[in-house]
């Protein structure tokens, strides 16, 4: 075991919070995103609010749990479900769950327990649970990679044809771009130079997006309340104006943008040809719902409720279309050999960052969603200078 280190604040004469005992794969995902997140997560651990996918994911995962656990033959979704009843009362009692700060009502939690059953019956889409060869399920493995410490504890263990399988339940959506489907496998493997490190090598890492339709879902009604927002902040600035009014006006703009986007000869001057169209007929409509003189002061609105429905309405498509499906990869030598140089150098610069107790903000997209956003001072500069493009990789 490494001890935790504690050094003394310079500026208070007090103990700092502990050095992180080890990393873990997602410790070190969040690493990746921000260092300066992994400072308020990880070292100063402050706690944040949880959103109702993630508890959702968590009770998915333990219910698939105690599936994998049982013998071969018991793993249908008549198990599935009697499991689902049994590990419930614990699940939403247990403080670690975070169940309880959803304070969901009654209606919101049929709505959960739904789209749990959801991600529950959408793992047997991808996968013949009686076929799997089960090693271990929830397993918790410590190994030192190029002298970092690496602690974590991996969904499934398998045994395939040709060795051990590492095996990880996700209730996001699959990754569309190259990009995302590597951060998402680095995480597995870490955990598969851990088990090499221990005398066990990995053949297969496997990705299992049970309940892709969770996240998509939130994210689709995230968007949809927002257009509601930005379209009520549109109504509101035009006194006189019926909802109605406005909302045919967004209709007419949309339904432009659309025709010019079909009727492009090109894929290629599809994009500028409805850019330009919605932005000439969103002058007129701006033009007929605010007169000549309230038209310009009333674009800023109306191109933020025309954004937010648009993200409303492919979010919403992209709910409808998600489906379970499995990533897969074969593990390569090189592909430990990153593992252990990534865990390697986070290990360096995370001390080094503790030791001078300057963690640097990451600024770029992803600052929205970020919890500490309010609180992160790289954020807050970035923003205010109208958040200006980041260099090129």
């Amino acid at each position: 075991m490494v001890e935790t280190t504690v050094l003394e604040d310079p500026e208070t004469g007090t103990d700092r919070p502990p050095m992180v005992a080890s990393l873990s794969p997602s410790s070190m995902a969040t690493w990746r995103q921000c260092p300066r997140r992994f400072f308020y997560e990880k070292i100063m651990r402050i706690e944040t609010e949880t959103g109702e996918p993630a508890v959702c994911g968590s009770f998915v995962h333990l219910v698939l749990e105690h599936l994998m656990g049982r013998p071969p033959v018991e793993r249908t979704t008549d198990v599935a479900r009697l499991i689902a009843g049994e590990v419930w009362p614990e699940f939403i009692a247990d403080p670690e769950s975070r169940f309880a700060e959803l304070a969901l009502d009654n209606d919101a939690v049929r709505a959960f327990k739904h789209r749990a059953w959801a991600g529950i019956s959408g793992y047997f889409c991808i996968e013949d649970p009686t076929a799997v060869e089960v090693v271990g399920t929830e397993q918790e493995v410590r190994a030192e990679l190029g002298g970092a410490p690496v602690y974590g504890i991996i969904d499934r263990i398998d045994q395939g044809a040709e060795g051990l399988v590492v095996t990880d339940y996700k209730s996001g959506k699959a990754p569309a771009w190259q990009d995302e489907r590597e951060e998402k496998l680095g995480q597995l493997r870490t955990y598969a130079a851990m088990l090499e490190a221990n005398g066990r090598p990995v053949s297969e890492l496997r990705l299992l997006f049970v309940s892709p339709q969770i996240s998509a879902t939130a994210k689709a009604e995230r968007c949809e309340t927002e257009a509601t927002a930005a379209t009520g902040r549109l109504v509101a600035a035009l006194p006189g104006r019926t909802e109605d009014a406005v909302t045919a006006g967004l209709l007419e703009v949309e339904t432009a943008r659309r025709t010019a986007w079909e009727t492009a000869t090109d894929r290629d001057s599809a994009r500028a040809a409805a850019d330009s169209t919605a932005e000439a007929v969103a002058g007129e409509v701006a033009g007929r719902l605010a007169g000549a003189e309230g038209a310009e002061a009333l674009r800023p609105l109306l191109a933020d409720a025309l954004t937010a429905r648009r993200k409303a309405f492919f979010a919403k498509r992209s709910a409808i279309r998600t489906r379970p499906t499995t990533v897969r990869l074969r593990v390569r030598g090189e592909d430990l050999d990153l593992a252990r140089a990534e865990a390697s150098g986070i290990w360096a610069e995370a001390s080094a960052c503790y030791e001078s107790w300057e963690f640097p903000g990451r600024t770029g997209p992803l600052c929205d969603w970020c919890p500490f956003a309010a609180q992160c001072d790289a954020f807050q500069a970035w923003d205010t200078a109208g958040r200006p493009a980041l260099p090129a990789a």
